[in-house]
């Protein structure tokens, strides 16, 4: 570790010569950076419309005329038959395909993990653009570039490039309408004309409105911004930096703290060997099954037997003997005489205590 400390400082003072600033452009700030279709919903309200600017599956009631949606959050069967019942009934949707969701970098001065180029139409919305008539055709790999847009009998000045196309039996396009029961469909492949940084380039402003005004009711405009994602993909996509550092320094972290890699130490065999009180215990445990202990209670009794009688017989002979070992171990002539010829205890816990007894009178004897 110090080794790699050392080379650490030696590169960090090697760059202490000077230094350069770079300036670098990094976006909006605030609502602009949250919301790529601000812009695009102020320039609209500016001109009367009603406009809604949310993230997440919007309720397409009644009075929504216009719906502005990224391809990607179309992504169901429900959303799709509910699409498909709208549009019929007299709505219009504007389906963006690439760079469509908000959070899509406008200023990709370095290699994001996300681009446009990574989107996909779902299937169940490009089987029904198909049915309306509109093939579109997702990542063909060849980019398609328009300078103009014709629509509604004028010629919008735009800038627009996406490796989707809209082809079928006309020529490959990146913009295209089409009529759907009562209501418009409207794709749009490259959806940064109408985006924070390039609505007020050339005449994508006009084109929006010129879209806008092509609903065949009045009613609200609701900006679907992105799909509803989960926190954890929300993290990665706004802070996926962080996230990389995070866990590259929880590892050092890691490598450094925890033992060192190497080979599992070997488990130690099992000892057979038993210490000297499993031998007693287990031995202890053979003669109480066998006959309650009697056999180890003979020689004890009898050493204690003959010590006492020749003791007694030159001070006591004629008096009881168990009499005279109570009063000489200090304790009942009962407990004497049960420790004497008490054979069989009932129980362990009685063995214990006769055995003490025994023990006491044999101390007394010395």
């Amino acid at each position: 570790m110090r080794f790699i400390a050392a080379i650490l400082m030696c590169l960090m003072l090697a760059g202490c010569g000077g230094y350069t600033t770079t300036r670098r452009e990094t976006g909006y700030k605030g609502k602009a950076r949250l919301d790529a279709y601000l812009a695009a919903a102020r320039f609209l309200e500016s001109f009367g419309f009603e406009v809604v600017s949310k993230p997440g599956w919007p309720e397409l009631d009644p009075d929504v005329a216009m719906l502005i949606v990224p391809a990607e959050v179309i992504s169901t069967e429900a959303y799709m038959r509910e699409v498909s019942a709208w549009v019929r009934n007299g709505g219009h949707l504007l389906c963006l395909v690439e760079w469509g969701e908000s959070y899509h970098d406008d200023w990709r001065t370095f290699g994001l993990p996300f681009s446009g180029d990574n989107e996909v139409v779902p299937e169940v919305l490009g089987t029904w653009l198909k049915n309306a008539g509109l093939e579109l055709d997702a990542r063909t790999g060849d980019k398609l570039t328009a300078d103009k847009i014709k629509f509604s009998g004028r010629n919008y000045e735009v800038f627009a490039e996406s490796t989707a196309e809209i082809g079928g039996t006309k020529s490959k396009r990146v913009f295209d309408q089409t009529q759907y029961g009562e209501g418009l469909i409207t794709v749009m492949t490259d959806a940064r004309p109408f985006r924070n940084r390039y609505i007020g380039d050339h005449e994508h402003a006009a084109l929006l409105l010129a879209l806008a005004n092509a609903s065949p009711y009045e009613g609200t405009i609701v900006i679907v911004r992105d799909a509803a994602i989960s926190l954890g993909t929300l993290v990665w996509r706004h802070g996926w930096m962080v996230v990389i550092g995070l866990v590259v320094v929880i590892f050092f972290w890691l490598w450094k703290n925890m033992p060192r890699f190497g080979p599992l130490r070997r488990e130690e065999a099992r000892s057979t060997v038993r210490d000297y009180d499993h031998h007693l215990e287990a031995l202890g445990d053979f003669q109480w099954r066998l006959d309650k202990g009697a056999a180890m209670l003979r020689p004890l009794r009898d050493s204690v037997l003959e010590r006492a009688q020749r003791m007694a017989a030159s001070t006591h002979r004629d008096s009881d003997l168990f009499d005279w070992i109570a009063q000489r171990a200090d304790i009942t002539r009962d407990r004497a005489e049960r420790a004497m010829t008490n054979d069989r205890p009932p129980d362990p816990a009685s063995f214990a205590r006769l055995i003490a007894d025994l023990q006491k009178i044999h101390l007394s004897l010395t």
